[in-house]
């Protein structure tokens, strides 16, 4: 985790997500990273409905500001944290906009959020709007934490889709790799690597409008296979991975079917995944099957972005 220096973390008032910013300030002391804690008021602004002589309520959502900051302050104290060495920021303006401008005016390198929980009228789902909007648009990664009594991570997974090395563009892959690695070094768990793959083609070989013999269908399908686990080995090997108790998992099929069941069946406590594919390479994490785990995962996300990856936010 020492690559991130600068981090931002969303400040939520309910106790529950109390132990997410607990371990976050853990994190940022243990790592000597900067850490922001932004807290967030969506309509500050109060109309007055009159003027009565000399009264003007025009002031009031400054000071309802100035109090919010007062009570966040309190509450981080309460938690044995130090006000000042954490930057507060009370940011005003829709949530996943506020954070967004946030993170490229100060530079912020991984964003971490409390997911809402599944209580709280979302269908059983465990991510708000705001955490999918983030995860979709936040030039940066983002961190949502499944919010628990303690928060742990047993088993991580790294969800990946080499390519062949030969490309020299793994850098998504990597990315999420070296993070997982970090995380399971860190937290002393267990680290399973997922990575799916598909024959180029397989639905019109499946459909049976081919003429190919079923002899060359399973040499077409063997050589696929290996020349996955030929790209899966190659990406493994840079990242030295003899220290971390961990499986290596290559499985045949579409990602976005067998992500969230592998997440649920293996008892997954946090996925460190990539959000977004590029077109023509198969079994890449496509934007799809992100989008799959952000409705169905009951475990905490890390997403992270390709590194040509440019958020459709701007600022003002």
């Amino acid at each position: 985790m020492k690559r991130f220096r600068n981090l931002l973390m969303v400040y939520n008032e309910d106790p529950v997500h109390r132990p997410a910013l607990t371990h976050v300030i853990d994190l940022a002391g243990q790592t000597g990273a900067r850490l922001t804690v932004v807290d967030i008021v969506e309509d500050p602004h109060i109309e007055a409905p009159f003027r009565h002589g000399t009264l003007d309520i025009s002031p009031l959502p400054d000071d309802l500001l100035n109090l919010r900051r007062e009570e966040t302050e309190t509450a981080l104290r309460e938690m044995g944290a130090n006000p000042a060495t954490i930057e507060l920021q009370i940011l005003t303006d829709n949530p996943p906009i506020a954070i967004i401008h946030e993170v490229i005016r100060n530079g912020h390198d991984l964003v971490i959020k409390s997911a809402q929980g599944p209580d709280t009228g979302l269908g059983g789902r465990l991510f708000g709007s705001t955490a999918i909007k983030l995860m979709r648009k936040c030039p940066v990664p983002v961190w949502v934490l499944k919010p628990t009594p303690q928060i742990r991570f047993p088993k991580i997974l790294a969800a990946v889709a080499p390519g062949a090395p030969e490309t020299g563009d793994n850098r998504l892959n990597d990315d999420i790799l070296s993070l997982a690695a970090a995380l399971a070094r860190a937290e002393k768990s267990h680290l399973d690597v997922l990575h799916c793959w598909r024959l180029v083609g397989e639905s019109l070989l499946d459909s049976g409008r081919t003429r190919i013999s079923e002899v060359a269908r399973q040499k077409l399908w063997a050589h696929s296979e290996q020349q996955a686990r030929h790209n899966l080995d190659a990406g493994l090997r840079s990242h030295h991975l003899e220290d971390i108790d961990h499986q290596v998992h290559l499985v045949r099929g579409h990602v976005g079917a067998i992500l969230p069941t592998f997440i649920e069946t293996q008892g997954i406590d946090l996925v460190v995944m990539g959000t977004l594919s590029k077109t023509g390479l198969a079994g890449l994490i496509a934007g799809s099957a992100a989008e799959k785990v952000f409705h169905t995962a009951d475990c905490s996300v890390m997403a992270v972005k390709p590194p040509d990856f440019v958020s459709p936010v701007l600022l003002p």
